[in-house]
């Protein structure tokens, strides 16, 4: 069961008089980090370190990372990312401001002051529960337009992207779970003549014959 982030939650924890400030963004592509990272830089300008970690899904896969962002190595991106890993959240990054208090901590006193305040920040959030989509290409004979085009607007699927020419050949969002259950439908429109395939990064994606029954 994967979980994501409604809206942004913020936590604040105190440690030997450094504060860390927790904050938890939803964010729905890597690509969008960069741009929360800045404004996180511009918002806390005294911060010694600003350390993160991101979670994302697609396509089946998830996508991590962290930064401890100048702390000892392991300290603190990691605890904040084990946080979110044991709640199973994603499509998000969950920063931890640090404003230094004059007093060390050790390696031991941070990885638990980072763990502790990206507890915190979950513990506040607003999760809910995320069925992950795949992108799928639907590929058909001209001939079956009617008959498809009637059973997205039942199953209410959008296509995402039109690349038809002389056959159909549509880009759109599948709930995972209930991509056995659209790979049947597909054949039994199209009489056994319509290809399915799941969308490849990176290189053009081949179509796969659908199997009916």
């Amino acid at each position: 069961m994967i979980y994501i982030p409604r809206e942004t939650s913020k936590a604040i924890h105190k440690e030997k008089r450094s504060r860390f400030i927790g904050l938890l963004y939803p964010v729905p592509t890597k690509e969008t980090v960069d741009s929360f990272l800045k404004h996180c830089r511009k918002e806390y300008p005294k911060a010694q370190h600003i350390c993160w970690a991101y979670r994302f899904y697609n396509n089946g896969n998830f996508y991590e990372n962290s930064s401890d962002a100048g702390e000892p190595s392991g300290t603190a991106g990691r605890p904040i990312l084990n946080s979110l890993l044991k709640k199973n959240v994603s499509n998000c990054i969950l920063t931890v401001v640090r404003i230094f208090g004059g007093i060390k901590l050790g390696k031991k006193g941070l990885t638990q002051a980072y763990g502790t305040c990206a507890s915190l920040v979950l513990d506040n959030a607003n999760l809910v529960q995320w069925t992950p989509e795949t992108n799928v290409y639907v590929h058909s004979p001209i001939q079956f337009y009617g008959q498809l085009s009637s059973l997205f607007s039942s199953e209410d699927l959008e296509i995402q992207k039109d690349l038809s020419h002389d056959t159909i050949r549509w880009l759109i969002k599948v709930k995972e779970e209930e991509f056995d259950t659209f790979q049947k439908k597909i054949y039994d429109v199209t009489a056994g003549e319509g290809k399915v395939s799941i969308e490849k990064k990176g290189r053009n994606s081949q179509p796969l014959e659908v199997l009916g029954g």
